[in-house]
């Protein structure tokens, strides 16, 4: 499923506070309940959370990031219009995208605000390959995933269904 929009929401002087959001389709009052909603006030760096905003639902994944006295708390969210996603892939997306940018020193909100078109559209398209820097790139690939999830013998049906129709 397409998400409509990828949002980047941090612990701000007076609160959470959008840093980012792409594409800016959503109406303002859905980003406020969207910003509000995105880290349960007992969130903790590798949380996950759930929540409905406008008729949109979203899944978040709380993280921390460096800032200018200590670290700091972050969202990043995936907005869809309908609860019909994978909700364990996009889990799994946003917490590898992270881990990642983590093992590389990049997970900063100026970063994660750069890349987040290039997420949107890794989502979009269920493929990811971006490349932050000569060393770091990111690539996600959501078939392969699925795949590897799937028993023995739904690989088999798959398998033959494509045998079929060739």
């Amino acid at each position: 499923m397409k998400p409509v929009g990828l949002a980047l929401i941090q612990m701000g002087k007076t609160g959470l506070e959008l840093v980012k959001s792409h594409p800016n389709v959503l109406p303002k009052e859905t980003l406020n309940e969207i910003v509000l909603k995105s880290m349960p006030l007992s969130a903790k760096d590798g949380d996950y959370a759930s929540s409905t905003a406008g008729g949109c639902v979203f899944e978040s994944y709380i993280f921390s990031i460096p800032g200018k006295r200590r670290r700091n708390i972050a969202s990043l969210v995936v907005i869809f219009d309908k609860e019909n996603y994978d909700r364990k892939t996009i889990r799994r997306f946003c917490s590898f995208t992270i881990t990642e940018l983590k093992k590389n020193n990049l997970a900063d909100a100026e970063t994660i605000s750069e890349i987040l078109p290039n997420l949107y559209n890794g989502l979009s398209e269920r493929r990811m390959k971006i490349k932050i820097s000569s060393v770091v790139t990111l690539s996600f690939d959501f078939d392969e995933k699925e795949q590897k999830d799937k028993k023995p013998e739904e690989k088999f049906v798959d398998s033959l269904k494509e045998d079929f129709w060739k």
